[in-house]
This record gives structure tokens, sequence and C-alpha cells, in this order.
């Protein structure tokens, strides 16, 4: 038994912070590599069950630690025992600076330890943990000069979008926007860029019907051709598109 639950934060805080979650597995449970693709999204967990995990096969991840998770460019899996329980925050591409200090260009595709007591104290499977949460990043929430306006800008473009005219749309410069990105979402804008493409263009892998979709898949999400794609697609998550085609997202 596996049970993976999402929760929404308070309305202050939707700007930076996708969700709260909660992932649960049963004593049945058999262990397996839950993939994950290259995200420009962090995220803060702590295993709060007696059992650990790990990631990519050789970080353990114990019992009672906290956790930040790096934006990833690379495909990686993280993998779960029975009884175990992890509970965390998903934070926004440049979301998780606004409550920690912590340089994102540093801990790209890792996973490191963390010292937040009083996180740790916050957590519990009870109905108020989203309201402990809440109040706590509520608490922290700093005002800094974010990256979330010119992130925005590139979701809505699908990722569809130049380096130079997202600096020009978001009145920005080059090298400040490269700055924000390096501290901030942890990769430069251009990267950032692609891996938002990859994701959207993974959307519709997901739901296409036939495998003679993936031209006018490429041709949509403004890939050159079909090996660029498929080039794009092995980046990011270690897979071909016909090794994804039609199968279910990847965790989370």
């Amino acid at each position: 038994m596996i049970s993976y639950k999402k929760y929404e934060p308070a309305s202050a805080l939707k700007k930076h912070i996708d969700f709260y979650w909660i992932l649960q597995t049963g004593s049945n449970y058999q262990p397996f590599k839950a993939p994950l693709y290259a995200d420009a999204c962090t995220d803060i967990f702590i295993n709060a069950g007696e059992n650990p995990g790990d990631f990519n096969g050789s970080s353990p991840l114990l019992p009672g630690c906290v956790y930040v998770g790096g934006t990833t460019t690379t495909s990686s899996f993280v993998r779960s025992l029975p009884d175990s329980i992890f509970i965390g925050i998903r934070f926004k591409p440049g979301g998780l600076t606004v409550f920690y200090d912590i340089p994102l260009y540093e801990i790209v595709d890792q996973i490191v330890e963390i010292q937040d007591n009083h996180l740790f104290s916050l957590i519990g499977l009870d109905e108020s943990l989203t309201l402990r949460f809440d109040q706590c990043f509520i608490a922290r929430q700093k005002e800094s000069r974010s990256v979330t306006a010119i992130t925005e800008t590139v979701y809505y473009s699908k990722g569809r979008i130049s380096v130079d005219s997202l600096a020009r749309q978001c009145n920005v410069s080059n090298r400040t926007m490269e700055r924000m990105f390096s501290r901030n979402v942890g990769v430069s804008p251009k990267e950032f860029i692609n891996i938002v493409r990859f994701q959207h263009t993974l959307n519709l892998l997901h739901t296409a019907h036939s495998k003679g979709r993936l031209m006018q898949i490429a041709s949509d999400m403004g890939y050159s051709d079909h090996a660029h794609l498929t080039r794009e697609i092995k980046k990011y998550s270690g897979l071909k598109p016909s090794g994804i085609w039609p199968g279910p997202p990847a965790f989370p």
C-alpha cells in the first residue's frame, strides 16, 4: 500500500509554495524506484517514519532528518521502504529562497540534509499540519527580489521563448537575470526554459494516443525536428519518447 496526498498552502503562500505533501507506505509495500525527471521545483522534506529511503541508490534518507532537494536537471530516482512516512513542502521555482538562505546553484541535482529543528517540531499526521506549516512559512517569508514574475512568463510561454525575449519582456538585463536564476533557481535562464518546455512536452506525451503524434508534438513545442525532441527527452528523463509514451507521469 502506498498513499500520496497533496495539500494546498494558504493563499498568502501560493506564489512561492506549490503544495504540501505526505507519502506513506504500508507494511506490505514492495519497494520500487520512483522516477524523478528534470524539474525546476525544489522540496524540503522530513523522514517522519522509522525506516530510511534512498536517493539514486547511494544517498540515504534517514529517519528524523530534514532534507532539501535541489533543482534537478537529469533523471534520478527515490526509493522508500515499507512502513515509511515522508512529509514535505514543494516550492515553486525561486520559491525556496524566499524562506531559506540557500544558494541553489550549490545543490543542483542533489539532496542534502539541513538543520531545521523548528520545522521538524511541526510534523505530525493530524489535521492541523497544514495550518502549522502555513503559520511557519508566513512568519519566515522575506521581502526580496523574486524571480517569480520571470518564471511565470516562461511557464506561460510553455518554454517557447528565448533568453533575450524573456529579459526584454521582464525589463531586466541578461546579466542580472543570470545572477537571479543562479541563486534562486539553481540553473541558468536557458536551462530553466528548456526544462519547462520538457515538462510541457512530457504532459503531451502522456496524453498522446498514438506514436504518430510525436512529429506534431515536436513541431508544436518548437523543437527543430523529431531528433531534437528525442535528445531533449533523453537528457531530462533518461528515456526515449517511446519509453515514456503512454506511461504515467513521474513522481511526484
